[in-house]
């Protein structure tokens, strides 16, 4: 077979799926999963678990051009590029959460006492004496603050608002 390509051109680098596709053929739903699968890098299950294949279809349907670079944008940041998302829902299932394995701010609410685990992925370990204890390098107590007197006023000498010593 004969070919005019450099022998250092490279098919998979250089190949377009929404190009190979053909305008018409990215009517289909299924064939403009099926491109969409390749340029994302999700399978066509995850992608219509989505739930927004049908949204994104319309949306790429309307804009009459065929962009790999705004498909991908369109199903990672849930908006075809340089515009408002076409809905919350779009937003909040965009592929980049699940990439991140993260819910979107202010989508899902932690849970009732989340606040009292660790995080996911590290443990935070937060040190709190026991009641009725100090720290170890606690003053004792009674021992007024540094810089007062034992009243609690501030002593004679100390500099006050804008005076320099």
């Amino acid at each position: 077979m004969s070919d005019d390509r450099p022998a250092d051109y490279d098919l998979a680098e250089n190949w377009d799926p929404v190009e190979s596709a053909g305008p018409d053929e990215l009517a289909d739903p299924d064939e403009f999963l099926r491109v969409c699968a390749e340029l994302t890098g999700f399978d066509v299950p995850e992608l219509r678990a989505t739930g927004m294949a049908q949204e994104h279809h319309r949306t790429v349907l309307a804009h009459r051009v065929r962009d790999e670079h705004a498909l991908v944008h369109l199903w990672y940041v849930g908006a075809w590029p340089g515009e408002a998302p076409s809905s919350a829902r779009a937003h909040d299932e965009g592929l980049v959460w699940r990439t991140f394995r993260a819910a979107p701010p202010g989508a899902a609410a932690p849970g009732h006492g989340s606040w009292a685990e660790a995080p996911r992925g590290g443990a935070a370990r937060i040190d709190v004496p026991p009641p009725g204890t100090r720290p170890v390098d606690a003053p004792p107590l009674g021992t007024p603050p540094l810089g007062t007197s034992q009243g609690g006023t501030p002593p004679v000498d100390a500099p006050r608002g804008g005076e320099a010593r």
